[in-house]
């Protein structure tokens, strides 16, 4: 849990400088902020409440959704994360922080597809040929995941029709 909650808490601080940037209106900044100190204070749930209100004031706003998702995420509001990263997708399809946490949400549900295809989708928005490897190292993981749960379906479909076969012979 350390580990996640110090990267979302670090990836806050970094991008809470971009909604500024954004032009939002000054009651939506307001309840970004406020909404951005909850979080700092691991007050999940203030801050989901502070976001909400930012999100109602400002819809199109991919930002504001990314960190309400963020906040449920940290709360283990796990579908309300994900259906806010796929908000923050639909406004800003190249979005790669939505698209990693998103992967990383599915693969925790298990679905491992999913997060599969959003690794390929963040793949080319990284620059970096180190952090390049860590996603498509993410994206293996993933990989390998959906092709033994494959396996093992073909092997139960093996099973049933051995037995039918077998039923039928006696």
């Amino acid at each position: 849990m350390l580990p996640r909650a110090l990267l979302v808490i670090a990836w806050i601080v970094v991008s809470a400088t971009t909604v500024v940037a954004q032009g939002i209106g000054s009651k939506a900044k307001e309840y970004f902020r406020a909404g951005y100190m909850a979080s700092m204070a691991r007050e999940w749930d203030s801050a989901v409440s502070l976001f909400t209100k930012a999100v109602e004031l400002d819809p199109v706003n991919p930002e504001v959704y990314l960190q309400r998702a963020a906040c449920f995420q940290m709360a283990d509001r796990i579908d309300e994360a994900i259906a806010d990263y796929e908000k923050t997708l639909a406004l800003k399809p190249d979005y790669y922080l939505a698209l990693e946490y998103l992967a990383k949400l599915y693969e925790i549900k298990g679905e491992y597809e999913k997060a599969v295809n959003l690794y390929a989708r963040a793949l080319p928005l990284v620059s970096d040929s180190k952090w390049r490897s860590v996603v498509k190292w993410w994206m293996s993981q993933a990989q390998s995941r959906i092709q033994p749960a494959r396996h093992k379906d073909d092997n139960a479909v093996e099973r049933v029709r051995r037995s039918r076969t077998n039923d039928s012979r006696r």
